[in-house]
């Protein structure tokens, strides 16, 4: 398989950027109880995973390394897969499942092209994995092929207010700003000045709800996620609290395959 330019760009910037995830990967292992996002919301409050996934086959799209998928097995899925692109996050995930001895399958792979059989799966998720580092144009339609019809999908990621009123500049850590910066018309794939060659892609809301109805998804829910009172600020630099209590920084996006 010919590997396209953001999947070269994008694993190598990961290889990276393993390092620093490591020691939120290991507090994410051993926490019963699932956090979300930069704000690092409670599952409690906003009820990504259900209670139980018993009887589930699930997989992690994007897993990084594998904190998310911790969380399900511990739910009781009946299966778990992660798969990531990045062997150093593998590694990561892969140190931590012989720990914990979760049952979790880790493969190395990409979302836009996932090597799993049609229907193969019930529960989908991808929290700032391929939800943000692979085309959506790509990796929906993968996510509708391996989920049977009624499997659900769940992924989160910037929103795209923020995303339009984040500044360009060198310094990544740059805070946000009240002014837009960049069109929100026309969203899609974005490389920033500070980064290192690494893509992300977002799209506007409208062609998020055409993609998924076009993989026959029916959204069930859309949440548009700020910072919680009690939080006063956040480990990304950018994050502002005061603007994200104005406006959302993340978005989650719940669908049912019809």
């Amino acid at each position: 398989m010919r590997l396209k330019e953001h999947q070269i760009a994008n694993r190598a910037a990961w290889q990276k950027f393993a390092a620093r995830y490591v020691e939120p990967a290991e507090e994410g292992w051993t926490s019963g109880h699932p956090h979300w996002g930069i704000w690092r919301i409670p599952e409690s409050e906003i009820g990504l995973l259900p209670d139980s996934l018993a009887e589930q086959r699930c997989i992690e799209i994007g897993c990084g390394a594998g904190y998310v998928s911790s969380w399900m097995a511990r739910r009781d899925a009946k299966s778990v897969v992660g798969i990531d692109p990045t062997p150093n996050q593998l590694a990561t995930a892969r140190r931590l499942e012989a720990q914990h001895q979760l049952g979790i399958n880790f493969v190395e792979g990409f979302g836009e092209t996932l090597p799993f059989a049609d229907g193969c799966f019930d529960f989908a998720i991808s929290e700032y994995g391929a939800s943000l580092w692979a085309d959506p144009y790509q990796w929906v339609p993968e996510a509708a092929r391996v989920l049977r019809p009624g499997g659900n999908l769940v992924f989160m990621t910037n929103h795209a207010f923020a995303i339009c009123c984040l500044p360009d500049e060198e310094d990544e850590n740059a805070p946000i700003s009240q002014q837009l910066q960049r069109p929100y018309l026309g969203l899609y794939q974005n490389e920033w000045e500070f980064s290192s060659n690494e893509v992300e892609f977002h799209l506007p809301h409208g062609e998020w709800i055409a993609l998924l109805r076009a993989n026959h998804f029916t959204v069930e829910r859309l949440l548009e996620l700020g910072s919680p009172t009690a939080v006063s600020g956040s480990s990304y630099g950018w994050a502002d609290a005061s603007w994200a209590a104005q406006w959302p920084t993340e978005e989650v996006w719940c669908a049912r395959r019809l």
